[in-house]
């Protein structure tokens, strides 16, 4: 079965681009487009996609509005979602981390880049394409925590679980990860839950934006290039 993305964007010639990106890959299918945002949760409920692409920036709504409207749209089953966005949404890029959204692709990366990233999002990843990573780390740099602090919180995990973050942070699914470690999915999960708690957090996907903001990732994504 295919992945069925629904699209929004302010912009038509936005629209026309993802789906000339995705239509030679027959295992992505538009669901629907949008350049309406109030739009897209009623659109969610009725096409039930299984990725959302959500283009920044967001006319009269707040992203984290908007991204949890989307989610509650599935009924406890909601898409994943994917944001593409320009470097100077920084301050909304995290709000959407917060809310949910399991993706970030910048407008200026490759079709390439914003395939892998639905494609892995919806596999249960948790992506930041190569080239939001770099704005958002050079963003981020500009307000770091301080190196104390986050040696204490970084030193709550094991050897295991900050190994199992990298992995998940490089974009692979918990069966990609399992493969890598030869464990199995349960025991990925499982370590994944311990790294949340363990650094305070309220989800998966903070967890993977604080390792990213906090230059953790150090190893190229697996099977990268």
């Amino acid at each position: 079965m295919p992945i069925r993305v629904i699209v929004y964007d302010q912009q038509t010639l936005t629209l026309l681009g993802v789906r000339a990106i995705f239509e030679p890959e027959r295992d992505l299918e538009i669901a629907g487009e949008t350049r309406d945002a109030r739009r897209l949760p009623a659109l969610v409920r009725e096409r039930r996609p299984d990725a959302v692409l959500v283009g920044l920036p967001l006319p009269d709504l707040e992203v984290l509005e908007l991204v949890r409207r989307v989610l509650a749209a599935g009924d406890g089953d909601g898409p994943s979602l994917v944001v593409m966005a320009s470097p100077k949404h920084e301050g909304s890029l995290l709000d959407a981390l917060r809310a949910g959204v399991r993706g970030v692709a910048s407008k200026e990366s490759p079709p390439s880049e914003l395939v892998r990233t639905v494609r892995a999002v919806a596999a249960g990843g948790a992506v930041l394409t190569a080239t939001m990573t770099g704005h958002l780390l050079d963003w981020a740099a500009r307000v770091p925590m301080a190196s104390a602090v986050r040696d204490a919180v970084v030193e709550r995990l094991s050897e295991r679980e900050r190994r199992v973050l990298e992995l998940v942070s490089s974009g692979l699914s918990d069966a990609e990860v399992a493969a890598e470690l030869h464990v199995s999915t349960a025991t990925v999960r499982s370590h994944m839950h311990h790294v949340t708690v363990k650094l305070g957090m309220s989800g998966r996907t903070q967890v993977v934006a604080f390792a990213y903001r906090q230059g953790l990732m150090v190893e190229e994504p697996a099977g990268g290039g």
